[in-house]
């Protein structure tokens, strides 16, 4: 499955350790685990990366950017802590977030509840009585999960963001931790990448093991096969005449998650055939079937019930994205080579409420 989602009532640090071992992120009070992602107008594999502790050595550039902070600011650990300020540094820092985004600080670290099964931390950087800089973390058995890092840009020079992650990994050697987990790099080169500056990490591959980064291999991606084969039905329905438009899907894991996991849209990368008197029809390529299919789709009209975070301004961008929640019905045809589907679309076509993609 592309999502994976769970909300558990007690989670031990060790169990955690495990799910964290087997690809799982944490979100507020769930943990989820997602191959794909819709931003920057592409479809991308997630690729999860982790830091070996026990083999972990400061490079110059990072000890001089230690260096120069530890000079100048107060850097304080404790528990996690959301107040005013920090909060105030979240809203700031919520233009540069990707993809969904929490409200607030409260609901990212907690959707609103008082507490969760998760032990979190956090690293505070000080200017004086100025809070400059706050990151948050996740404490295993053995491991530890890095999960926010928020600055003020009046601070950009200070490589604040570096700075917060380096001081958890002191905080992780220093604990007795061997694994840190920065959350994930995407199969493209992005402004992820950053991540990997922190060390020699190790990435979660197709076969679930954990090999060092140096042998990632893009190809390999879920999304590199997403993007061939949907690029392969765009090329054949050119080929033949058929007008057509390729969107993205950003709202595709709402497909994967129940009780309506048979009742949204969940592909990332759909391709408009146009409309009838039903609805809009689709043509899209299924990674787990590894297979095609064809049918409707309708905006969802209690989409908004279902959405309980904000998108990011992005995704306002109708000339790529589908930026509504939509809902399907019975397919045409499901699971089937691509010379069904572009036959079936031909018969479609003929019909006498046939419009073309605007």
């Amino acid at each position: 499955m592309l999502v994976q989602t769970h909300y558990p009532r007690q989670l031990s640090r060790s169990r955690y350790d495990q799910y964290l071992a087997s690809g799982w992120f944490r979100g507020a009070v769930m943990l989820y685990k997602m191959d794909l992602v819709c931003i920057d107008n592409e479809v991308y594999s997630v690729v999860n990366i982790r830091l070996n502790l026990e083999h972990y050595k400061v490079s110059k550039s990072q000890r001089k950017i230690l260096r120069n902070a530890e000079r100048r600011f107060k850097i304080l650990y404790g528990k996690a802590n959301p107040t005013p300020e920090k909060e105030k540094l979240y809203k700031q820092h919520k233009h540069r977030f990707k993809g969904f985004i929490h409200p607030t600080l409260i609901d990212y670290l907690n959707a609103g509840f008082d507490s969760t099964v998760f032990d979190t931390r956090e690293v505070c950087v000080y200017d004086g009585d100025r809070l400059v800089a706050v990151s948050y973390f996740d404490l295993g058995e053995k491991a530890m999960a890095s999960l926010l890092g928020l600055y003020d840009e009046a601070y950009s020079d200070w490589s604040l963001g570096t700075l917060t992650m380096l001081k958890e990994i002191e905080f992780g050697i220093k604990t007795d931790r061997k694994l840190y987990y920065p959350g994930y790099t995407l199969d493209m080169p992005t402004e992820f990448d950053y991540k990997l500056k922190l060390g020699d990490m190790e990435y979660y591959t197709p076969k679930r093991r954990w090999a060092n980064y140096s042998g990632f291999n893009p190809s390999d991606s879920v999304a590199a096969l997403l993007r061939s084969s949907t690029k392969k039905l765009s090329d054949a329905l050119t080929e033949e005449g058929i007008p057509h438009k390729n969107w993205l899907y950003p709202y595709f894991s709402m497909g994967y998650v129940g009780p309506w996991d048979a009742f949204f849209l969940r592909t990332p990368a759909p391709i408009e055939i146009g409309h009838d008197h039903s609805g809009m029809m689709i043509a899209s390529y299924s990674h787990e079937e590894k297979a095609y299919s064809l049918y409707r789709i309708n905006p969802c009209p209690d989409g908004p019930q279902f959405l309980q975070m904000e998108a990011s301004k992005e995704f306002t961008n109708s000339k790529v994205y589908l930026n509504h929640l939509y809902q399907t019905t019975d397919p045409l045809v499901e699971h089937c080579s691509m010379d069904i589907v572009l036959d079936q679309i031909k018969k479609w076509r003929k019909q006498s409420e046939y419009l073309p993609p605007e």
